[in-house]
């Protein structure tokens, strides 16, 4: 029996998902709301938004929508998911606060995502900033819990998130997956970005 403490997502970033899902065309919507346990759907929209899940439901939903949109949908998804993500009044308090400390660039918002995804995700393994230019840096993950991460889901999902924190920095931006272990839970995530122009 493992003595870690369970990994917990944040209710507010799974309703988040629920409702990028709900938007999509309804066929496929319903098709992936079909895939997803009923008791997932109804524990994810009855939890508070600040609340901490299990990871079971949340879970339940991302391989759903995974196995209808693949995984450049999948990607898609989450990237208008965070950039929705970045007007929830909680979560823009923090980046405002730390753009007053630091300034802003999207070289800082980068160096703060492993403090931000704190927000959303606990114990969801160790989460590090390693700059290398003013345009370019890699956020590297080591220890994402082994049952959530093999399938690939995750990293998808984690692709479009710091793709829609490009978005929101102001630049053209790309994301490129290097050192994936899926039986490690390990993978950087290399983002290198151009001012728009």
């Amino acid at each position: 029996m493992s003595s870690a403490a369970p990994q917990r997502n944040r209710a507010s970033f799974a309703q988040a998902t629920l409702r990028e899902v709900e938007a999509l065309d309804p066929s496929v919507r319903d098709r992936i709301l079909a895939r997803t346990s009923p008791a997932s759907i109804a524990e994810i929209r009855g939890a508070l938004a600040v609340q901490w899940l299990r990871p079971e439901p949340y879970y339940d939903l991302l391989e759903a929508l995974r196995a209808e949109l693949g995984a450049p949908g999948t990607r898609a998804l989450f990237r208008r998911c965070m950039n929705r993500y970045f007007e929830n009044p909680m979560f823009r308090a923090v980046i405002d606060s730390f753009r007053r400390r630091v300034g802003f660039s999207a070289n800082s918002l980068i160096r703060f995502v492993p403090r931000g995804r704190e927000l959303i995700a606990e114990n969801a393994g160790r989460l590090v900033h390693v700059p290398l230019t003013e345009s370019q840096g890699i956020l590297r993950l080591r220890g994402y819990p082994v049952e959530h991460f093999r399938s690939g889901t995750i990293v998808e999902l984690l692709c479009g998130c710091w793709e829609g924190g490009l978005d929101f920095g102001g630049v053209d931006g790309k994301v490129e997956v290097e050192g994936l272990d899926l039986e490690r839970g390990d993978c950087d995530f290399v983002l290198s970005w151009k001012a728009r122009g």
